[in-house]
């Protein structure tokens, strides 16, 4: 009988992916135990979970379809946001292939669809409803609420995309502008909000899930080569 993953109290999964054409191969999340998930959120296959990540309520994470998924240290994944991967396609970190690779204090707010193919870097921004699509995002970009970004775009370190903007080809890439004053100290605000607040949640409240919960022990993850960019 194969392994069909974890059920937690508060409707929390995580379980193997099932084999396809595209991912023949059978894996389970591996989460650090420092990692707070909250009630409702799914975890399905080969996603590594770094230390002190935030995953909220009824989050969806299918690395189903494609290649693994790595969550860098200190993100954020508010509730409701979805990650998957278009299937057997993928973006390549120092030589390996991923899914989706997040590098790291990444904030994604509520309904925030990010799709991969997909590389975010360090300490970016992605607002609500946003949908980030077959894209590699750089470092220290701030990207607003419903805001499009689509078509294999490369967006530059330190760029500003508006709410509600499309970015879909290279060209408007290179055009967008740098971040605002106003918002340049925007993601580590929230970063360090949501860090807090998930070491509370899992000392204080039973709808979370993580290091203090009794008689449970997650995975500790390796950790990935350091991107390429």
């Amino acid at each position: 009988m194969p392994h069909r993953g974890v059920q937690f109290p508060f409707g929390q999964v995580m379980a193997p992916n099932p084999p396809v054409r595209e991912v023949s191969s059978v894996a389970s999340p591996h989460v650090h135990p420092t990692t707070a998930i909250g009630k409702g959120a799914t975890l399905v296959g080969d996603i590594t979970v770094d230390e002190g990540v935030f995953i909220g309520y009824y989050a969806v994470l299918r690395a189903d379809s494609a290649y693994p998924f790595y969550i860098g240290p200190k993100t954020n994944l508010q509730d409701y946001v979805l990650l998957h991967c278009h299937p057997a396609q993928f973006v390549t970190v120092r030589g390996k292939r991923m899914g989706v690779f997040i590098e790291g204090e990444v904030s994604v707010l509520h309904h925030a669809a990010v799709h991969g193919p997909l590389f975010i870097g360090r300490n970016t921004f992605i607002g609500q409803h946003a949908s980030v699509y077959d894209a590699v995002i750089g470092r220290n970009c701030v990207i607003m609420h419903g805001a499009v970004v689509t078509h294999r775009v490369q967006i530059p370190d330190g760029r500003y995309v508006a709410p509600g903007q499309a970015v879909h080809t290279q060209d408007q890439a290179d055009a967008l502008p740098p971040v605002p004053e106003e918002f340049r100290h925007l993601n580590a605000e929230i970063v360090d909000h949501y860090h807090r607040l998930g070491r509370s949640y899992i000392q204080h409240s039973p709808l979370f899930i993580g290091r203090s919960t009794p008689n449970q022990t997650l995975h500790t993850p390796e950790h990935p080569p350091a991107p390429n960019t």
